[in-house]
């Protein structure tokens, strides 16, 4: 089994496991999350895989925070909680492009903060996160992107940020690289 799957079976586990404490059906969830009853049977079965926009759906769906799909143990963090510690954290596939995200704190106020292993040879799908502030740190590794029209190879120690335009990354290398960032939304004051 590759780690993919593992991540993808543990997650569909946990989230059979919080469907059924919610006394939901398959039908109930999947009408509270505008999907089919077999995409949340190939999810709980861990043969489907989740994007963001698919976390947040299942995270309102039962009513919690989306930080709290990426966490291993399940366990609620009380508000004075300010240490997540390594192994309660559970890193997801963000999308189908190779990269493993793996959220850092709990969000607060829309903000995510998170590293990203990116496998060698793979690329973002789109360009994503358009409309937000974008920053990045290089810790590991070399990755190509792309802010808006303009293109940077940055490698370990660089860091990067956006504000409000389309990006996309490119990892061509034969070894991983691994990015922290920072996303939040843009504030309505345009001078902020």
């Amino acid at each position: 089994m590759s780690v993919m799957d593992e991540v993808r079976s543990g997650l569909g586990t946990d989230l059979r496991r919080l469907r059924k404490s919610k006394g939901l059906r398959i039908a109930d969830l999947a009408a509270l999350t505008n999907r089919s009853t077999g995409w949340i049977s190939q999810v709980e079965r861990g043969r489907s895989r989740l994007d963001y926009e698919d976390l947040k759906i299942l995270a309102q769906a039962f009513e919690l925070p989306l930080s709290q799909l990426f966490r291993r143990d399940g366990a609620v963090l009380a508000p004075e909680d300010t240490v997540l510690r390594a192994d309660q954290r559970r890193a997801l596939s963000a999308d189908n492009s190779g990269a493993m995200d793996d959220l850092l704190t709990p969000m607060m106020a829309g903000i995510h903060f998170y590293s990203s292993e990116l496998a060698p040879h793979t690329a973002s799908e789109r360009p994503r996160h358009e409309g937000d502030i974008m920053m990045g740190l290089v810790v590991k590794g070399d990755v190509q992107i792309r802010i808006g029209d303009r293109h940077h190879h940055l490698g370990a120690g660089d860091s990067f940020w956006s504000r409000g335009e389309a990006f996309s990354w490119l990892n061509p290398h034969d070894t991983p690289c691994t990015v922290v960032w920072v996303l939040a939304p843009l504030p309505d004051d345009p001078d902020a």
